[in-house]
């Protein structure tokens, strides 16, 4: 056999470069969301995110330092609940914000999560709702407008404490869910949902939406964080959703049709468990997320054309 001659090398090494990036080695990116430490732009306790620049600062973010700014003129929208300093019917403050202390990996550093909790209005009040806009920095410099024939890889950490019929007060009932994480579309379609379900015990299920509410058997600890992981294909318009708790990682959802097909994914909603008190916060912390865009028409072209030319070579080398 014969060895490649120099043009050959040189073709067969740009080839293989496209092909690399065409079957693309994700770009990760933990920013604006990332740790929800200073350097991914969010404040210490009480810098309600919907008031601040929260995620639109830092080393991570941008650069530039924390400011307050008009509500929800941020990459932060609060839909439901009052906003702090504000206080609710009850008398109690609600707020979603960096929170030292609560971090995933260093429970007793300045590290941070992020804590959204009620406290404002008591038993009979409604959820409080956040709405985050995803970003440019979330993506690794790609536009979450031009998301939607990507994938699109997702994971996050979660400690949630929803309130069922058995705890104090009798809670909110059996079939409670809370602390939910929607994913959305620029349009306002709901791709799919996660959560969890309370049905009517001290034991919180992991639980999925894709089209309805179905609980898990995976029961989560609410002292501990667990992880999300999920996989969004918007060419095909399908997710698949897994949980990490306890050590083990179980598929909760394998490839399932989303509620209503996304034209991108452009934004995520948090909401809390209705009436909760200050006793039952939620944190989130280490987001992350991986886009591997589909390949260009015209990149497929290219390398098309590229390995018709060195297979004509070979054969003629012969």
């Amino acid at each position: 056999m014969k060895n490649p001659s120099p043009s050959q090398s040189t073709l067969l090494a740009s080839l293989t470069l496209c092909l690399t990036q065409m079957i693309c080695i994700p770009q990760t990116a933990q920013a604006y969301l990332g740790g929800f430490e200073g350097v991914d732009g969010y404040g210490s306790f009480l810098n309600e995110v919907s008031t601040t620049n929260a995620g639109a600062h830092g080393a991570n973010a941008g650069g530039g330092t924390l400011a307050t700014i008009p509500l929800n003129t941020g990459l932060w929208t609060k839909l439901q609940g009052p906003v702090f300093p504000a206080t609710g019917t009850a008398g109690g403050i609600a707020y979603a914000t960096g929170h030292q202390n609560l971090d995933r990996l260093n429970p007793s550093t300045a590290a941070q999560a992020l804590v959204i909790t009620t406290n404002a209005d008591g038993w009979g009040a409604g959820p409080q709702e956040y709405a985050y806009s995803v970003d440019t920095f979330d993506l690794g410099g790609a536009n979450p407008l031009t998301t939607g024939s990507d994938t699109i890889d997702i994971s996050f950490w979660s400690c949630a404490q929803i309130v069922g019929s058995s705890d104090p007060a009798n809670g909110l009932g059996a079939g409670t869910i809370g602390d939910t994480v929607s994913f959305y579309d620029s349009s306002g379609n709901l791709g799919f949902s996660v959560g969890y379900r309370q049905p009517g015990t001290t034991t919180d299920f992991a639980a999925t939406n894709v089209g309805s509410w179905v609980q898990s058997a995976v029961a989560v600890n609410p002292s501990t964080y667990h992880r999300w992981d999920i996989t969004l294909d918007l060419l095909n318009d399908t997710v698949s959703i897994s949980i990490f708790e306890a050590g083990t990682l179980t598929n909760l959802v394998s490839g399932a049709p989303l509620v209503n097909n996304m034209n991108n994914f452009s934004e995520m909603r948090f909401e809390s468990t209705a009436g909760v008190n200050n006793a039952k916060i939620w944190s989130l912390d280490d987001f992350g997320m991986d886009i591997r865009p589909v390949p260009e028409p015209a990149s497929l072209t290219l390398f098309a054309m590229g390995l018709a030319t060195l297979t004509r070579r070979h054969h003629q080398a012969k």
